[in-house]
């Protein structure tokens, strides 16, 4: 080696190294930690959108850049229309909501006392009948009820002000961090091309290019299939909960609709939530024009929310998301609670994805330290399998090659 070369250095040297490199890193991440959700949100949302930016751009013209920034163009247009049509629907159900609360209020204990006998009432199941043992309505001090009741409401009623002061600044607040997640979305969709190649050449020097090329590849089917399955479902099931609880003459079942449909992204514990958000609006709701009696409205109600999950779990969610992340159900809701310690509702909703790649990564280490293959199979087995999209595409090709047919054969006939 010649005085001009690089010297290598010795092991003690790159373990300080990779040491104080960890820890600059960690401190970098909890001094400036009020970035880090906007920067998930924005690599989240540029990977979402990447496979329409694709599409641009092989179908057109346009370059890479161009495309991207046509469909960003698009979708702040469409976000705007959808921010104003929604927002306006919101705030008129939002003002009646809150012009009912005096009414519910006042009929508050009506109401209970209601629920109460309907409960106390026999339940005929067939040819038996079930009484619960419920003490009678006379013995109960509704009064007092009540008024402990209006002791947890009013003090919400008395902020009801400074709740919408507050909201309206967070509301400015988040127009900005929206900016800003668009415009770093932008940059990172123009890199997501050369994001495998770039991962590639980092670990060429070592020989490990294969395998950092093929668990990239792991990683994008992960979080391809959650991501994109969990904003589907999310349209999916808002969408029909809108329209099932307008149907049944729920109040507010475009509000409901749209926190179903959010809680979506919450793995398990969200769908409840949604669920008893609207068992609780049917409860209270002054009048039905079934003419159904506050429980029996409410028992509709949850049997349909209910009904509504049943067929997610079996019909959507198998065919939308699949078994990609291949984790038992205690460990995504236990992987929730703890991203929501951690990060808040971003954490719930990242939970089981990260989970799944934390099990991808240890799977292959645990493999390489006992010498054995890094992958337990060959990729070709689960990659040639198509998604439930690409099932409806050839089924729709199919469909019009069929309506081309008899036209050819006519004009093969003249």
């Amino acid at each position: 080696m010649t005085d001009l070369e690089s010297p290598p250095w010795n092991r003690p040297t790159k373990i300080g190294i990779a040491v104080a490199g960890i820890l600059f890193v960690l401190l970098v991440l909890w001094r400036f930690q009020s970035l880090i959700s906007p920067l998930i949100i924005a690599i989240i949302l540029a990977y979402l959108l990447n496979p329409v930016i694709v599409l641009v751009h092989t179908h057109t013209r346009l370059e890479r850049a161009g495309a991207t920034n046509l469909v960003f163009g698009v979708l702040v247009v469409a976000l705007l229309g959808a921010a104003v049509a929604l927002g306006v629907a919101i705030y008129n159900q939002a003002i009646n909501l809150i012009e009912q609360i005096p009414s519910i209020i006042e009929t508050l204990p009506d109401r209970i006392a209601e629920v109460w006998v309907s409960l106390s009432e026999p339940w005929q199941i067939g040819s038996y009948s079930l009484v619960l043992p419920l003490p009678s309505a006379t013995e109960i001090d509704w009064g007092t009820i009540s008024q402990q009741i209006l002791g947890y409401i009013n003090p919400l009623l008395s902020n009801l002000g400074s709740s919408l002061g507050q909201i309206a600044v967070s509301a400015a607040s988040a127009v900005g961090w929206i900016i800003f997640i668009i415009f770093v979305a932008i940059y990172v969709s123009n890199d997501i091309p050369r994001m495998g190649n770039m991962i590639g050449d980092v670990a060429n020097l070592p020989g490990y290019r294969v395998d950092a090329e093929r668990l990239w590849r792991e990683f994008g089917r992960i979080w391809n299939a959650y991501l994109r399955g969990q904003a589907i479902l999310g349209i999916v099931i808002g969408v029909v909960v809108a329209v099932c609880l307008w149907a049944l003459g729920v109040e507010n079942a475009l509000v409901l609709g749209l926190i179903s449909g959010l809680l979506e992204f919450i793995p398990m514990v969200g769908p409840i939530i949604g669920t008893g958000a609207a068992v609780v609006v049917a409860l209270f709701q002054p009048e039905n024009y079934w003419g159904l009696t506050a429980v029996q409205f409410t028992l509709a109600v949850l049997a349909i929310m209910l009904i509504i999950q049943q067929v997610e779990n079996t019909v959507l969610v198998p065919r939308i998301v699949g078994d990609s992340l291949d984790l038992h159900p205690i460990l995504v809701l236990v992987g929730a609670l703890m991203g929501s310690s951690l990060g808040g509702i971003l954490g719930a909703i990242l939970a089981a994805p990260v989970i799944a790649s934390i099990k991808l990564i240890g799977s292959y280490a645990w493999r390489k330290m006992f010498d054995l293959p890094p992958f337990p199979e060959l990729e070709e087995e689960d990659g040639d399998k198509p998604s439930f999209w690409e099932n409806i595409w050839a089924q729709w090709q199919l469909w019009r090659a069929k309506r081309r047919g008899p036209a050819k054969n006519k004009s093969d006939e003249k």
